[in-house]
């Protein structure tokens, strides 16, 4: 009996172990799957990084010498190419381009500036150099990543000239000395005994900073032709202030009055005798006044005379315009002396003639006094 027991007691606890043991072998299954499935995840993405990493790395390596995808010159693709097929390309899309004559114009005026006249020379060399080191001054791992996620660099190198300076100013200087001219005011040929009207005409200047300016911002670019920066300048007499004209011919004893080249008027006058005569030449109205009181002039016939207050006796009359000098036109109660060389100098009208005129000139209105 007590063996019989002591055999089923072993027995129980036999059985209680296997079971801790089969217990813990499934716990321990149980906790290591998770492990095995992060160290072999862990492998295949060590084995996909290792084989990603050395195909991108191998392609780094392959494209030395070569520029970098997404990088242009001038608004030219150079991605991919090497050197020397990148000049091949500037050469043919840009440098025969740029090597063209600039042309300048203004109105319907055109003038070249050569590329030798200013030693111009397209640095291709430099252009291409910087398009290279764009993308190869990137560090090693910004270059592959750039190229796994296919997004390159985008840069585009701007042109490299060189052109002497000096020698374009110059240019555009010589240019301006051709283009500059000094505005001409209207004026008034008397030459004919009548008023022939000679046209103005504006002047003109070369803002040569500008255009200097102007030309070497167009000098890196394909297009060819800048307008000239200048300014018209204003004469100081155009013909639309060109008014009334006053002709007087001595000899005829008349007195002509016109709007530009139009007679309006024609009035018999009393001009300077041989011994006090009337100025000739080209005068303008200095002083207009009506009712004038008259005051004695410089001169031996009126020393020791008065003034005259408007009114009877007055030798001016009503109307008084002034030419200069004490000389002037004006109306005159002795109206049987026009058409004589009696006066002391001035000009001599009827009252009625002498208001047409006052109210026709302005102080500043021309008066050519022929012989």
């Amino acid at each position: 009996m007590r063996v019989h027991k002591k055999l089923k007691k072993s027995k129980i606890n036999s059985e209680n172990t296997s079971r801790k043991i089969k217990k813990i072998r499934t716990n321990l299954r149980d906790a290591a799957l998770p492990k095995l499935i992060l160290v072999s995840g862990a492998v295949v993405f060590a084995l996909v990084f290792s084989t990603i990493f050395t195909g991108l790395l191998i392609q780094d390596i392959a494209t030395v010498g070569t520029i970098s995808k997404g990088i242009k010159i001038a608004g030219i693709d150079v991605g991919g190419l090497n050197r020397e097929s990148a000049r091949r390309l500037l050469r043919k899309e840009l440098t025969a381009d740029l090597k063209k004559p600039l042309l300048l114009t203004l109105d319907s005026r055109k003038f070249k500036i050569t590329a030798r006249e200013i030693h111009l020379s397209v640095n291709e060399n430099k252009m291409i150099e910087n398009a290279y080191w764009a993308g190869r001054n990137r560090n090693i791992f910004e270059r592959m990543l750039r190229r796994f996620l296919r997004k390159p660099i985008k840069k585009d190198i701007p042109v490299s000239l060189v052109y002497n300076e000096e020698r374009l100013a110059r240019r555009i200087h010589e240019i301006a000395v051709v283009l500059n001219r000094k505005p001409v005011s209207a004026s008034i040929d008397i030459s004919r005994g009548y008023p022939i009207i000679r046209p103005s005409r504006y002047g003109l200047t070369v803002d040569e900073e500008r255009t200097l300016n102007d030309a070497k911002s167009v000098l890196p670019t394909k297009e060819r032709t800048m307008e000239i920066r200048a300014s018209s300048i204003t004469p100081s007499i155009t013909e639309d202030e060109i008014g009334k004209i006053v002709v007087v011919k001595l000899g005829e004893h008349k007195l002509y009055l016109y709007h530009r080249e139009k007679l309006l008027y024609e009035f018999k006058v009393a001009v300077g005798s041989p011994q006090y005569p009337t100025p000739t030449g080209k005068f303008y109205i200095i002083k207009k006044e009506k009712n004038p009181t008259w005051y004695p002039p410089k001169s031996d016939w009126a020393k020791d005379k008065k003034p005259i207050p408007p009114g009877p006796g007055n030798p001016l009359g009503p109307y008084w315009m002034e030419i200069g000098n004490g000389v002037g036109i004006h109306s005159t109660p002795d109206e049987a002396s026009l058409g004589y060389s009696v006066s002391h100098g001035c000009i001599r009208v009827s009252e009625w003639a002498a208001m047409q005129l006052f109210n026709a000139v302005s102080v500043g209105t021309p008066v050519f006094i022929l012989p």
